[in-house]
């Protein structure tokens, strides 16, 4: 298979750029300092932890009938997420993100609800300028001087698109708002300059979603700079199992939620690693969000057109990466169980970073042996009983002798049962990853840990490290032991699975004349839509490497093999609402990308390699399709592209059910599409999304 950069030259040649050698321009990346690992304990939800939403009470005329209404702020703010970060007089690391009542930690906010309740939230934006983290300017339609604009996603949920929290959908705190902000005309036309109203029918089967912001030209810094939080949904069907298996509750003390970021954090000397930092960044202290903001050459590429002059400065980078893990908001921390099974609710909310977690001893039960693993002593392994998508047809077992690795890309989450109680008390183990980054080839800059002569400021014990992401502490069970967690051989969400699927046998539809029939788990069939869509990367016009979706058809004649299409192209996926959909995309690139899906969840129906050289907007198969991994099957809504492979998913495309009128989308009939419900779908790196593989998702 080429690599990466084989890739970028050949579909660049074939499109008639001109490709020439770049000089060297090396920008050492900061670092942050050497923080010594578990040495606090991982924040819980509620109580003294990540704080839990509460809901207002008193009752607003404009609320809609039967709605859990919530009010919540985005501030600045700081945190402290590790003793060790900050100069005497520091009050914290400096974020933005979501809170009630001045009580703000990194990642709060968290809202827990039944299936059918439906919720309505007041968001009230209140951030200052400048921005804490750089802001480049040059990306396309960045609307100029609105550097503290958001919009509010709810990932994973079916909601009406004017709550959908699109990159249109954004307000600052002065009254300007997008082209596609409609929330308030709809909701709430009483609304302050600074608010924004939305509402999330929450009519979906058990799962754990996350909400974040979205804006666009944004969404990678405010995403880093902290507007996140989580979202669980939980039904009738997991409380059954609750009481009939005593799997673990949503908020059960044995269920712990476990949301994986990774960070740079300024040091004191940092003028002398990155010298224009103080000079675009004044504002910003020791122990405070670093974030690359120089277009280094002799990191990212050497090959592609040479422009006139060089990235500005800030910049966009292909792909952000830290050096330093956090769980729940803290770096490095550590966690006690009890010799008892738990549920892991885990999230990989990186920017960038892929995410391989499996659990192994610790060199020793003393510092520094403690915090370092022995990677060929493995820990009890992993039973997924959920993806993104709510529950899976079947437990999975992973991480065990013989059994396929855990992998969690970008905006994935994981449900996982961990068995604890046959490991000896007073045993310490390590969650640890060693997926590369980029994924899946890598580069060893990217990869912290001791003994890596690239990144040489890795010791043991301390950080910067990127594989060591929570320490596990095992200790004597207090009490009696609880009943084993019993799992059904199959589970039965409420959301039935619209295709069924058996493990290790792929779907491939036959496709004629652009439709292909679908039988359904029930037995009928359905004619579906069939379209075929690319990804793609190349360079922009400063020389910078850019990623695209696009069809199977070029959009400029000149340039045949050219098939990505920016974000602002004409919208090209426009689906009626109720339509039935297989969508075949060939990864043109190097890189495996995290593809979500607004509004809809879709089946991974198979897989198949194909040729990237000759591909001419039909791929050339050099192999017979393969099925989804195990623990694909079912609904998803973040899929994983591998490159070099067609993913075939499958989808219908329902608009929610809501009490209210949902206008169209004025964007939409500004480019002749009456009657539009505009949504996106993208890549969750998020350095990709915004420049610039994203694309309209229109329903009409």
């Amino acid at each position: 298979m080429l690599n990466r950069r084989d890739l970028i030259k050949a579909g660049a040649m074939a499109a008639g750029a001109a490709m020439v050698m770049r000089p060297r321009r090396a920008q050492a990346f900061a670092q942050s300092l050497n923080l010594k690992k578990f040495i606090q304990p991982m924040r819980g939800v509620g109580g003294t932890g990540i704080p839990i939403a509460a809901k207002d009470t008193k009752v607003r005329p404009w609320w809609q009938p039967g709605v859990d209404h919530y009010t919540i702020d985005i501030n600045q703010f700081t945190d402290v997420l590790h003793p060790e970060l900050y100069p005497t007089g520091s009050l914290g690391t400096k974020l933005w993100g979501y809170g009630q009542n001045n009580n703000f930690k990194h990642l709060g906010g968290i809202i827990a609800v039944h299936r059918g309740t439906p919720v309505q939230i007041t968001f009230r934006n209140n951030l200052p300028l400048p921005h804490i983290i750089p802001v480049d300017t040059t990306l396309p339609s960045f609307e100029g001087g609105m550097n503290n604009r958001v919009a509010t996603h709810l990932h994973g949920g079916l909601v009406p698109w004017i709550s959908d929290g699109g990159p249109f959908d954004w307000w600052d705190p002065n009254g300007n708002r997008g082209p596609s902000f409609l929330n308030n005309e709809a909701l709430n036309r009483h609304a302050a300059v600074n608010e924004a109203e939305y509402y999330y029918p929450n009519d979906q089967g058990s799962r754990l979603l996350w909400y974040h912001d979205h804006a666009h030209s944004l969404t990678r810094i405010n995403a880093y700079a902290g507007i996140a939080s989580g979202y669980v949904i939980y039904d009738d069907y997991e409380l059954s199992l609750v009481s009939t298996g005593n799997l673990p509750g949503p908020l059960d003390p044995r269920t712990h939620y476990l949301i994986f970021q990774d960070k740079i954090f300024v040091q004191p000397n940092i003028a002398a690693v990155d010298p224009t930092w103080p000079l675009i960044m004044p504002g910003s202290d020791v122990g405070d969000l670093w974030y690359a903001h120089v277009y280094d050459t002799g990191r990212y590429d050497k090959l592609g057109p040479h422009p006139a002059g060089l990235p500005p400065d800030p910049s966009c980078v292909p792909e952000y990466f830290g050096d330093t893990m956090l769980v729940n908001g803290t770096v490095f921390p550590t966690l006690d169980v009890e010799q008892r099974e738990y549920r892991f609710r885990i999230l990989n909310a990186c920017n960038a970073r892929f995410l391989n977690p499996r659990l192994v001893y610790a060199q020793g039960t003393t510092f520094p042996a403690s915090a370092e693993p022995a990677p060929n002593v493995a820990g009890p392994p992993f039973v997924q009983v959920a993806s993104e998508g709510g529950f899976l047809p079947a437990p999975v077992m992973l991480n065990g002798q013989g059994q396929p690795r855990l992998l969690v890309a970008p905006a994935e989450r994981a449900d996982l049962i961990v068995d604890f109680r046959n490991v000896p008390a007073g045993s310490i183990l390590i969650l640890y990853s060693d997926a590369q980054a980029p994924y899946p080839r890598g580069d060893s800059r990217n990869d912290y840990y001791p003994g890596n002569p690239k990144t040489p400021t890795s010791i043991p014990g301390y950080g910067p490290n990127t594989r060591t992401l929570l320490q596990i502490r095992v200790n004597a069970r207090v009490g009696p032991l609880d009943p084993p967690i019993t799992l059904p051989a199959a589970f039965t969400p409420t959301d039935p699975f619209m295709v069924a699927q058996t493990p290790g046998v792929p779907i491939v539809p036959v496709v004629n004349d652009g439709t292909t029939s679908v039988t359904l788990a029930d037995g009928t069939t359905v004619e579906a839509n069939f379209r075929q869509l690319t990804l793609n990367e190349t360079f922009d016009d400063r020389g910078r490497l850019i990623q695209y979706l696009g069809t199977n058809q070029p959009p400029n004649p000149l340039a045949p093999n050219a098939f990505g299409r920016e974000y602002l192209a004409a919208p090209t996926e426009i689906v009626p609402n109720g339509a039935y959909e297989v969508w075949e995309l060939a990864n043109l690139t190097g890189d495996v990308h995290p593809i979500h899906f607004h509004l809809v969840n879709v089946q991974i129906l198979s897989r198949q390699a194909f040729s990237v050289s000759q591909y001419n907007g039909v791929p050339n198969f050099q192999g017979p399709p393969v099925a989804p991994d195990a623990n694909e099957l079912g609904w998803k809504e973040t899929v994983r592209m591998n490159p070099g492979e067609v993913t075939r998913v499958f989808a219908k495309f329902d608009l929610p059910a809501v009490p209210f009128a949902v206008p169209a989308s004025p964007r939409m009939a500004s480019l002749g599409i009456p009657n539009a419900h505009e949504y996106v779908y993208h890549c969750h790196i998020l350095e990709h999304e915004e420049h610039d593989m994203m694309r309209p998702l229109v329903i009409v």
